[in-house]
């Protein structure tokens, strides 16, 4: 995987949209890609919780480091 801080923040980005989604499916706010229909959808909010972890660990392998000065 290619090391810039452009990917880096792409994937921080798409970490916080996924935890919005997360957020909307636990309360019952959207109901998109659900068979139910209507109300809560606990599991979709883990689904997109963990996405969101996802991207944040793939984000920190992602960005580029720095050699220490010692």
């Amino acid at each position: 995987m290619p090391k810039s801080w452009p990917l880096a923040g792409g994937l921080v980005v798409l970490a916080v949209i996924f935890a919005l989604l997360a957020i909307l499916y636990w309360v019952g706010a959207i109901q998109l890609f659900t068979s139910a229909g209507h109300g809560v959808h606990h599991t979709h909010g883990f689904l997109f919780g963990g996405l969101a972890v996802l991207a944040l660990v793939a984000a920190n392998f992602a960005r580029p480091r720095t050699e220490p000065d010692f």
